[in-house]
């Protein structure tokens, strides 16, 4: 923070929205601020070793607040503002926490988990509440702290991240301080990020995608970050114009969202202003198709310097499959789309792709110093992904059994499968907990089948997975779809039919069954599920898929075979 605030000092470095403007904290307002909630901490007892829990909102303070944890010497353990007061519970008892940071948004929760499972918590709360000494106490008491002596080797543990798995129970991943600070800077070397960027921060700080690539990765290179206020997609928009970000960070969901979301608008201009739009758009699709040329970033700069989103240079994503659809629709447009690939035991990122060789259908070389390898591959070179480096976990959180499952030699077993591609990326193909085996001994990796379904304009979202055959007895493909009904009541309507289960499963089956042609027989979909509702979601995006062969996240409209 000291460094920073050195090499930066006046510059703005974390930002809030505050009416027509954003606001916030310079470099040096920030490590003076985070210095006073240090003071803060140690008045109210917190001592090298503690475990302090994170509760809040995304906001510049819960970055300040991480660091002034670390700063005392003792360990963050970050919590999911989504949290349930039983579930914020079991975290803080299992983590051995003996205070919390919390907002006043979140105090309720907080106060519900320490009455029920661990009276003996001490709160310290980011805004103004009675009783709790507060983030404007340590301002007004210590104004002019001095940074504190490094109360840690660079190899101890800074923070246990509960991870909330798409498959399985939550584990506390403990993260050294070394793990953070070797990601941030291999991350910011690989995408080449500076004192001129902005990132506008959109994803919950308390998951390590955000935190270590959102928070640390910006205060380790001198750039700022502007909180965003939602997710809703005009709102985003508008912060997107308004904060001058230079690079953006999430999700694939959030990205398809956000490209609907660019279409309509240009559907919703005025005819001739929407037809030379459109025409530039797919000249630039057309060039890059026909020749491998990306003329998008030229040719539509004035498009999106009038739209606002000219100052945009990359797109990052992560933490789920990126449909190829929607990595050029980004890319034709003049954007800069970068997958990457890790896992909270990762601290996250093991994989990136260079802004200068993006291409989709890879998640990118290893960070510099990290080691990849696939181990057992099979005939096609899949098997599992194991990474080896400076960023890989200390391990679970009181669970050497755990531990031990993952931690062989060194390398992390990561449970997904993966391939090389000849020019040297990392390729997913799939997770050794969702593979399907067939009765016949082949094996079927889901994402495969997924991809192939995902660009379907009735299709929303999906999910593939194993099923019994209509006898019982076999595994076989099934797809759960939840449907594009606006797209399905469009196309019932140019054929003069009722858009009701009968033309929405068989539309579905039909364009299911198109769709898989490429695959293999054995890999094909032989059943379709219509879900009424979207799937349950990590608060990262991701789609639980916990029980999804018994069909029991939500009932299907019905079912229907597929030949």
């Amino acid at each position: 923070m000291d460094f920073a605030a050195q090499q930066y000092g006046e510059t703005s470095f974390v930002l809030r929205r505050e009416r027509d403007a954003w606001k916030g904290y310079t470099f040096a307002e920030a490590a003076r601020a985070t210095h006073a909630f240090t003071a803060l901490l140690e008045r109210v007892g917190v001592k090298p070793g503690d475990r302090v829990g994170l509760q809040s909102e995304n906001r510049p303070e819960w970055g300040l607040a991480y660091m002034a944890i670390l700063e005392a010497g003792a360990v963050v353990v970050p919590l999911d503002a989504m949290l349930k007061a039983q579930e914020v519970g079991e975290i803080l008892v299992t983590a051995g926490a003996t205070f919390c940071v919390t907002s006043a948004r979140q105090h309720a929760v907080v106060e519900a988990a320490r009455a029920a499972r661990t009276p003996e918590l001490r709160m310290v709360a980011l805004d103004p509440m009675e009783g709790l000494p507060c983030w404007d106490d340590a301002q007004r008491d210590f104004p002019n702290e001095p940074p504190r002596a490094p109360r840690a080797e660079s190899g101890d543990l800074a923070v246990i991240i509960f991870t909330s798995g798409t498959t399985g129970q939550a584990k506390g991943v403990m993260l050294s301080h070394a793990n953070l600070l070797y990601n941030a800077e291999g991350v910011a070397r690989t995408i080449d990020c500076g004192p001129g960027d902005r990132m506008l921060s959109v994803l919950p700080m308390h998951h390590t995608f955000e935190s270590t690539i959102g928070f640390i990765c910006a205060l380790r290179c001198g750039a700022s970050v502007a909180y965003a206020r939602g997710l809703d997609s005009k709102q985003l928009r508008e912060d997107m114009r308004s904060s001058d970000a230079t690079i953006f960070v999430a999700v694939p969901l959030l990205y398809e969202k956000l490209l609907t979301a660019i279409h309509k608008g240009i559907e919703d201009l005025p005819a001739p202003r929407k037809l030379m739009v459109k025409s530039l758009f797919w000249t630039s699709r057309l060039v890059r198709m026909l020749t491998g040329m990306r003329i998008g970033k030229q040719l539509l700069r004035p498009i999106r310097e009038k739209a606002g989103l000219g100052k945009i240079r990359i797109f990052a994503c992560g933490a789920a499959a990126l449909s190829t659809e929607v990595f050029w629709g980004y890319t034709d447009f003049g954007w800069c789309m970068v997958e990457g690939y890790g896992l909270t035991e990762t601290s996250p990122v093991a994989c990136l792709n260079r802004p200068q060789r993006s291409n989709p259908g890879g998640v990118g070389w290893p960070l510099v110093g990290v080691e990849v390898k696939i181990d057992a591959p099979d005939a096609e070179g899949n098997g599992e992904i194991a990474v080896r480096g400076p960023n890989v976990m200390l391990g679970y959180y009181g669970n050497p059994e755990a531990t031990a499952e993952v931690l062989r030699d060194g390398w992390f077993y990561t449970g997904d499968l993966g391939t090389f591609l000849p020019d040297g990326r990392v390729k997913i193909t799939g997770r050794l907990k969702n593979m399907i085996a067939t009765a016949a001994g082949k094996k079927i990796y889901p994402e495969e089948v997924e991809v192939q379904l995902v660009n379907s304009p009735y299709v929303l979202e999906v999910v593939v997975a194993g099923g019994k055959d209509a006898k019982g007895e076999r595994e076989e493909v099934h797809a759960h779809i939840y449907p594009n009904m606006p797209e399905l009541e469009l196309l019932a309507r140019s054929q003069g039919k009722v858009c009701d289960d009968a033309f929405v499963e068989a539309t579905l089956k039909a364009d299911v069954e198109a769709r898989c042609e490429p695959l293999a027989a054995y890999k094909r979909v032989k059943r379709v599920l219509v879900r009424k509702g979207e799937f349950p979601k990590t608060t990262t995006g991701k789609i639980k898929r916990q029980n999804l062969a018994a069909d029991m996240l939500a009932p299907p409209m019905r079912a229907s075979g597929v030949a």
